[in-house]
């Protein structure tokens, strides 16, 4: 059984009323968890901050049980400390981007090197962001990202696949860069807002044609880095003008909202919509094969399809896919998935067709 607490730790320019205080709670903590928690295989984090110089700082402490492992954090460091150099070294090269799935692979490359650590997860924004070789017998540790949230607004968390046990020394390590991990994260969070606010469709809240093509150059580096294809859907209203024409652009606008809520309401997490213009979509989604991507688009248009709404107006969908090909730009995927769509506009509308 193991104890930890950084707040133990003296700083001597702290409030002493506060530390008091503070020790006292952790004491408390210590003896609840030797009575009570005998027998648990669990490790948690609890969080108090107190008042230093006018900041405020948080300390965390952890409860590490288990009845099977119960030596897995030595009760000895045998390890060292991070130098300074080591530590500079992380820094600059947590500093060299801000793009957060490029930023998970940098932080995973240093930690790699610096502790036991075979795997990585960022899967909280993106449940592709896995990095290294998460084995089942890894040992799993969550720490919570302070400050970060996921898309559905909760706590956003990290996850460390650790391949042997942490000395003392390695686990304050890990807290350290984690900590810095963390303030980094939120910067690249940040530049995310500040992007999105200008790759956003104002009308319908989905990603405009630069929010497009910014997302695709993504996916497509992620292709051929990884080997994973991916799929395009572009997506194109029958009828359109007609209601323009014949009720105004208003009622054109609560079409194009009707059906972009369609599409939010359909698509997964790691799919993306987009107003491409006018009356013109296009989505980006994790399919693999021709199969997937056809299952995705009858999802799609059945939604579509079974609202009154749209019905009443005469509104309905064409739709044509392409999945990625190795050596495919923007450009050659979206010509094959266009030309896809332009084949079920010329075959009738309100269906289907891949390239």
């Amino acid at each position: 059984m193991f104890w930890h607490s950084t707040c133990k730790i003296p700083y001597t320019n702290a409030d002493p009323a506060s530390f008091a205080a503070v020790n006292a709670i952790i004491d408390a903590k210590m003896r609840l968890a030797l009575q009570k928690r005998q027998g648990f295989d669990t490790c948690f984090f609890a969080f108090q901050r107190i008042l230093y110089r006018g900041t405020t700082v948080d300390f965390s402490t952890s409860v590490y049980d288990s009845t099977q492992h119960n030596n897995f954090y030595p009760a000895e460091s045998t390890g060292k400390s991070l130098t300074f150099s080591e530590l500079s070294g992380f820094v600059t090269q947590l500093l060299s981007t801000l793009e957060l799935q490029e930023l998970g692979g940098v932080y995973f490359q240093q930690l790699n090197m610096l502790l036991p650590v075979v795997g990585f997860s960022l899967s909280d924004f993106d449940s592709r962001w896995v990095y290294g070789n998460a084995k089942i017998s890894s040992t799993l540790i969550d720490l919570p990202l302070q400050g970060a949230s996921t898309i559905n607004g909760e706590q956003a968390h990290v996850y460390y696949y650790i391949s042997s046990p942490l000395s003392l020394s390695q686990r304050e390590s890990l807290f350290q860069l984690h900590d810095l991990f963390g303030k980094q994260v939120k910067h690249a969070l940040s530049l995310t807002r500040v992007q999105q606010m200008a790759t956003k469709d104002i009308l319908t809240g989905l990603g405009n044609r630069a929010g497009f093509e910014q997302s695709t150059t993504r996916q497509l580096g992620w292709a051929q880095r990884h080997d994973e294809p991916f799929a395009l859907l572009v997506i194109d209203l029958d009828n359109f003008k007609f209601v323009n024409d014949n009720f105004g652009h208003g009622e054109g606008d609560k079409v194009l909202i009707h059906v972009a809520s369609h599409l939010s309401n359909v698509l997964r997490d790691e799919d993306e919509a987009f107003r491409y213009g006018g009356d013109e979509f296009c989505c980006l989604l994790d399919c693999q094969t021709q199969q997937q991507l056809t299952c995705a688009a009858q999802r799609i248009q059945a939604s579509i399809n079974s609202s009154k709404y749209l019905s009443q107006l005469g509104v309905s969908t064409s739709l044509g896919g392409a999945i990625y090909r190795d050596g495919d730009t923007i450009s050659t995927l979206f010509d094959r998935a266009d030309n896809a769509l332009y084949h079920v506009k010329n075959s009738g509308k309100n269906s289907y067709h891949a390239a």
